[in-house]
């Protein structure tokens, strides 16, 4: 009977649960490392049970959100299929579903009820914010990207939270949502096995991350990778050392460190300053087939330009820096997330040094009103090459993207 009382007081369960909780493991609730995060949230379910008498998922779902501080935003982190959730203010809750932006019914009592569910969430990260630090971007236990800007540089708390992706697509996966068809598949398969350095481009959200996950699944597995990111979200397997961003340890300075560590591939998360520059020269200096993301509208010359502008700052004139792209990257790729929701490689590119510029040949083209991929070119007789003295004894397969090759074969026999 007691218990039945529990039951149909919202606020009373979850404070007795607390009670207990604080009184047991005091100490678990201090720490903010992913596994205690891990333990803190069963020794509530532990306890949820123990006070209710038995298993009620629905329950201790609720208990969690409500001792863990997200409160009305919880059934959004545990469904699937949102991948971002955000908060404008108490009366204004958004998120995106399956590639459509919902406005929820959620409304907080007030800003200081989503201040608090904010100074939560970052306080389990081992960060803060609060008036004379109203910015911050941190990485939530469960793997998600919370960003937040409260006064003096908003009128209102704003919450963007971007949901980790715990899917792992696979090429063939990719190929039968129509991301790109079989023919790239297998080129991208061979183009990441024989060391072409590629840069992948798109806007945000578009799927940049998700798609450099699949590449990566291709480099073999005895080769030695370091891996840099803002927040850890590649998770690749294999001979793997992941390094992650800190307050004392910069990207630029994860960079220059990396090639301290005798890798054989580098792969950055995105480029965005001088860590760039680092990476170019790492691809050009026999680091082949590292990868990287950056934001750009195509592949082409916007993310030539972009390029450009994270490295004005190494000292290089414009020229230079050009010449230091046309003779690093092998293949641009551009990504698009049109207005329906779907994503697809639009765009392919090989990166030819034309006298010290760079020049764009289209490999791939997406045709938007056929909705079909085509393949326009074949590569470069030099990347080719290239290629097949990287992958020995194996050859390239038979099809147009790798055609000048077999061209040259029948000449020479």
């Amino acid at each position: 009977m007691e218990r039945e009382i529990y039951l149909d007081k919202e606020e009373e369960l979850p404070r007795i649960i607390q009670e207990r909780v604080i009184e047991r493991y005091q100490c678990l609730f201090m720490a903010t490392d992913s596994e205690s995060i891990k333990n803190q949230e069963e020794v509530i379910r532990q306890e949820a049970r123990q006070v209710i008498g038995r298993n009620d998922k629905e329950l201790e779902d609720f208990i969690l959100d409500y001792l863990l501080g997200y409160k009305e935003l919880g059934p959004f982190f545990r469904d699937p299929k949102v991948s971002d959730i955000m908060v404008n203010g108490f009366d204004q809750v958004y998120i995106e579903r399956e590639n459509c932006t919902i406005r929820t019914d959620i409304k907080f009592s007030d800003n200081d009820e989503v201040m608090r569910i904010l100074q939560n969430a970052v306080q389990r990260s081992g960060r803060k914010i609060d008036y004379s630090n109203p910015l911050v971007d941190v990485r939530l236990p469960d793997g998600s990207r919370l960003n937040a800007i409260i006064l003096p540089n908003c009128p209102f708390p704003s919450i963007s939270i971007r949901k980790f992706n715990r899917n792992h697509f696979t090429i063939r996966e990719l190929e039968t949502q129509g991301f790109l068809n079989s023919e790239m598949a297998v080129f991208f398969e061979y183009a990441v096995k024989s060391g072409c350095n590629i840069v992948i481009a798109a806007s945000t959200g578009a799927g940049k991350t998700t798609f450099l996950k699949t590449l990566c699944d291709f480099i073999p597995k005895e080769e030695r990778i370091i891996t840099i990111e803002d927040t850890y979200e590649l998770n690749i397997d294999g001979h793997v050392v992941p390094l992650q961003k800190s307050e004392r340890v910069n990207i630029s300075q994860l960079m220059i460190n990396a090639l301290r560590m005798y890798p054989k591939r580098i792969i950055l998360g995105e480029f965005r300053g001088s860590e760039t520059a680092e990476l170019l020269q790492a691809m050009g200096t026999g680091h082949m087939g590292s990868m990287t993301t950056g934001h750009a509208n195509n592949g082409r010359q916007d993310l030539l330009q972009r390029l450009v502008r994270a490295m004005l700052n190494t000292g290089m004139s414009e020229d230079e820096l050009t010449r230091h792209i046309a003779c690093s990257i092998d293949l641009t790729v551009f990504i698009k997330k049109y207005k329906d929701g779907n994503r697809c490689i639009t765009e392919v590119n090989e990166i030819i040094d034309d006298k010290g510029k760079p020049k764009f040949a289209e490999i791939f083209h997406y045709d938007r009103i056929n909705e079909r991929h085509d393949c326009l070119n074949s590569l470069s007789l030099n990347l080719l090459n290239r290629m097949q003295d990287e992958l020995g004894k194996i050859t390239l397969p038979p099809i147009k993207a790798f055609s000048k090759l077999d061209v040259l074969k029948d000449v020479v026999m």
